[in-house]
């Protein structure tokens, strides 16, 4: 239950908002940005009273003002992941933000096609296009305190316009840096993909090594009819980090997502992707991959939601959990009246790999109409004795065993990446985890 913030906690939010609204004094995002606080100051923060909360408690996170931090000091890249930085190669479309605020210097080699916009939302490009404006806030949910926190607060954000008809050859990744031990960076994102449209985003989020730091992430992705995207989240975080993302999107008829998570480190990460299939014929695949160890508490919150008829859904998330680390998925299918013809697939497996690791999960079928085809299921396991003993009677160690099972796993939630050179990539960044977790060995 959200009972409103009292009055003590208010006050530091209050007065930190003021004085925002003071810099900003009459820029566009203003009114989005008072509705967001009202909004927030009356929800207040959800507790495990709460059916979507229940196995999270975000205590650690709130105890303290989640507030915006100082301007960030120059990006040091030895502070984070090398790998995940540069994913997508020297001529992807970048930009990098640094605790919510964009950094110069990341400009890809090639220059963008003409008719294709990735931009900061600061910048003028944002400001003037009225259509793209209005889309921002729309469709967020508005009952919830984090994404009411990152409207109000949020200093920059990335703005990706594909416009009708338009085909990106290369990836487009938008990287955010959490780097500001102590305070919180707001990440915002709006993707745009016109009627006709095909590209491939990645969006990267990133604590820096050592460091608690807190992202409270929200992005809108809006397709339009036919449209066609390929998004890909990743998501690390130190072992005493946070992250809290959510993501919104709307498909028109005939658009197809197929999106893909990867979480691979955190103290506590909240991820929740909700899409809304609008229109008839839609598309969706949602692919995760998560693996928590140490005492890492990663949770996963999806939502495919079916209103009109002939769409199909399929979707995988796979877990390994290690030492005390806790994962959790809840995954919602919605079958609206009227949405005949739907055919939704959904999948979660588990590996467990030592005695205090904890999982829970939870698959939902909620259908409201006939003639449809739909189906959910949940495992989890240990890996298997005999194929470890297989492996090590031919001389494999067991470390090594133990990550060629454990790659084996989870290697199907990598074979709907379409980009050769993308899966490769991310192959990479999963052998260095999974080589990290099974070193630990339930630390």
């Amino acid at each position: 239950m959200m009972t409103g913030l009292s009055a003590e906690l208010r006050e530091p939010y209050a007065a930190r908002f003021a004085q925002l609204m003071g810099d900003e004094k009459r820029g566009w995002l203003a009114p989005a940005r008072r509705i967001a606080f009202d909004t927030f100051v009356a929800q207040g923060w959800p507790t495990k009273k709460q059916e979507d909360w229940r196995f999270t408690d975000i205590a650690p996170i709130t105890e303290e003002p989640l507030l915006p931090g100082p301007a960030p000091s120059r990006l040091a890249p030895s502070d984070f992941d090398a790998a995940l930085v540069n994913l997508g190669g020297g001529e992807a479309h970048r930009l990098v933000f640094l605790d919510g605020r964009l950094q110069p210097g990341f400009q890809p080699a090639r220059a963008l096609p003409p008719a294709l916009l990735v931009a900061a939302l600061s910048s003028p490009a944002a400001a003037d296009n009225l259509e793209l404006r209005a889309q921002l806030g729309r469709h967020l949910p508005t009952s919830n305190a984090f994404v009411a926190l990152n409207t109000a607060f949020m200093s920059d954000g990335a703005l990706v316009h594909i416009p009708a008809g338009f085909r990106s050859e290369l990836p487009i990744c938008l990287v955010f840096l959490a780097g500001n031990a102590g305070s919180t960076s707001f990440p915002r994102t709006l993707i745009v993909a016109g009627p006709g449209s095909q590209a491939t985003v990645v969006e990267i989020h990133l604590g820096a090594v050592g460091r608690a730091t807190l992202a409270n992430a929200a992005t809108e992705i809006v397709l339009g009819t036919d449209a066609q995207l390929a998004y890909h989240a990743i998501q690390k975080a130190a072992p005493i980090g946070f992250h809290i993302g959510h993501v919104a999107v709307t498909q028109a008829s005939g658009s197809t997502l197929s999106a893909h998570s990867l979480a691979l480190d955190g103290r506590i990460v909240r991820n929740d992707i909700h899409t809304i299939l609008s229109g008839e014929g839609c598309g969706c695949t949602l692919d995760g991959i998560y693996l928590a160890a140490g005492k890492s508490h990663l949770d996963n919150q999806t939502t495919i939601d079916h209103c009109q008829p002939r769409s199909t859904s399929r979707e995988d998330y796979r877990g390994v959990v290690d030492g005390s680390g806790h994962a959790v998925f809840s995954g919602r299918i919605i079958v609206r009246p009227g949405a005949e013809k739907t055919d939704a697939q959904q999948t979660n497996r588990n590996l467990i790999l030592s005695d205090s690791a904890q999982i829970n999960s939870k698959p939902q079928l909620e259908i409201f109409t006939s003639d449809v085809k739909c189906s959910h299921g949940a495992t989890t396991g240990r890996l298997d004795p005999d194929a470890l003993f297989y492996l090590r009677a031919r001389g494999i160690g067991e470390r090594e065993s133990s990550h060629i099972l454990i790659r084996a796993f989870l290697q199907q939630g990598l074979e709907r990446v379409a980009s050769a050179e993308l899966r490769t990539e991310l192959e990479a960044v999963l052998d260095h985890r999974i080589d990290e977790l099974v070193g630990e060995g339930g630390s």
